[in-house]
């Protein structure tokens, strides 16, 4: 195999930090978590292995006119391009501490939880600074090297702007909003090769090198998708919790009584403080599945769509995967969705005298002699306001985005004041009672909303 000889190269270093968890996981488990970051044997930093990098770069420059072409030579070891130009530095950054996160696999058939299906996964808060270090080593086969060197720096720079608007990821859990990053900082440097003394700096930190920015506009794309920043505020007057049995270390201010369930609370980090603090968040999975994945399910059965392989009858034909808009959209066990939605941050009122949740008890009552059989008690929201971002995927082949964004218009519409009866969207534990939100007024409209690739 031919390897081209190079004569430049181009060093990067890149700051990022963690704008939602991370989930790099490494398919292992302990009494306690059913799966773990990828950490060092001493478990006191992340590891980001370069392959991750790589695969980042690779599928960002393919969603971007002009880099294409570059993005086909990120692992491809064919005999005319020779092994390929882009090496990615493994990253490894200091942990302060982990997080994890509940989940609940759903049975498509019945919409109820399968048999074993809890489990719970170790994350990475947002909030922490990720450095990438790469390198780009130019052919010297390139006829215009200088053309060449500025189509390279504008194809970085635009992969980079798609990076942190959020469309491409770092480790799993795309649909859920994880591992999304926001760029804070560049330094890009040429190396000639030619010279000793900059055939020293490859591989090394790159600490003296030219700033990079990003675009000031979006790139052209070539495999768009559109975003819609949404944000929702709990109606006045109601309460709404997603509920965890295991709280944070910050439960002091509910007083000396505990109740049997908190209002979910995440870690962040705080570079100021330099540690995480815990917040109330409500997870981007919980946002995905009550307001969209269930409420679209439920007009696809109205209009006498097959959802999930028409029950028992397609999973005998021998199907993959199922082809059904639902599994299409939202994704299942052999196949990824088309939708993310990232985790928002809750946003609690300015008051300081206002607690941010208050704990309600209740009384089960016996369906057939009406007496009291479970006393509990249980931590709400009682007034908040917070943001996510959705995202719809519209490059991939046979997924009908179109008509999923039908839905969605109508579901947001419907979500705006006035527009749907009251508390008829919801949102978290004991929704027959609680968890009324709608979107919020604002001067702009609730809803702000940006197409891109069109």
């Amino acid at each position: 195999m031919e390897i081209p000889n190079s004569r430049y190269a181009f060093a990067f270093h890149i700051v990022f930090r963690l704008r939602t968890p991370l989930l790099l996981l490494t398919g292992d488990g302990d009494e306690i978590l059913d799966d773990t970051i990828d950490k060092t044997p001493d478990g006191k930093k992340l590891h980001i292995n370069g392959y991750v990098w790589a695969s980042l770069l690779r599928r960002s420059l393919m969603r971007i006119k002009k880099g294409e072409h570059l993005a086909q030579q990120i692992g491809k070891y064919g005999p005319r391009q020779g092994v390929s130009p882009l090496w990615c530095e493994a990253s490894f950054v200091d942990l302060t501490g982990l997080d994890s996160r509940p989940g609940i696999m759903i049975d498509r058939k019945w919409g109820a939880a399968t048999t074993g299906a809890l489990y719970n996964e170790e994350t990475v808060p947002p909030g922490i600074q990720i450095p990438l270090q790469f390198t780009w080593f130019v052919p010297e086969d390139e006829t215009d090297q200088d053309t060449f060197l500025r189509m390279l720096m504008d194809s970085i720079s635009s992969a980079l702007w798609l990076i942190n608007d959020g469309i491409e990821n770092i480790g799993g859990g795309w649909s859920y909003g994880y591992g999304r990053l926001l760029f804070e900082s560049g330094q890009v440097m040429v190396l000639d090769l030619s010279r000793s003394e900059d055939r020293k700096r490859l591989f090394a930190p790159v600490s003296d090198g030219q700033p990079l920015a990003l675009p000031k506009s979006s790139p052209k794309k070539s495999l768009p998708w559109k975003k819609i920043s949404l944000q929702f505020k709990i109606t006045d007057g109601q309460l709404l919790a997603v509920h965890t049995k295991s709280p944070l270390l910050d439960a002091d201010f509910l007083g000396d009584e505990l109740p049997d369930t908190f209002v979910f609370r995440s870690y962040v980090f705080d570079h100021q403080q330099n540690r995480i603090i815990p917040a109330f968040v409500i997870p981007g999975k919980a946002i995905r599945q009550g307001l969209f994945s269930l409420e679209i399910e439920r007009r696809l059965r109205t209009r006498k769509e097959t959802i999930c392989f028409g029950t028992e009858q397609g999973r005998q034909s021998g199907a993959l995967s199922c082809q059904c808009k639902r599994c299409k959209w939202f994704g299942s066990t052999s196949k990824s969705g088309i939708i993310a939605v990232l985790d928002a941050l809750v946003e609690l009122p300015d008051s300081k005298n206002a607690l941010p949740s208050t704990v309600i008890h209740r009384i089960q009552l016996c369906e057939h002699s009406g007496q009291n059989i479970n006393l509990f008690a249980e931590e709400y929201l009682t007034e908040a306001r917070f943001t996510t971002d959705v995202i719809i995927d519209q490059s991939r082949q046979n997924s009908e985005h179109g008509e999923l964004m039908e839905y969605i218009d109508a579901i947001l519409s419907e979500m705006k004041s006035g527009g749907a009866p009251p508390g008829w969207y919801r949102i978290g534990a004991t929704a027959t009672c609680t968890g009324q939100i709608e979107l919020s007024e604002g001067p702009s409209g609730p809803a702000k909303e940006v197409a891109y690739g069109n």
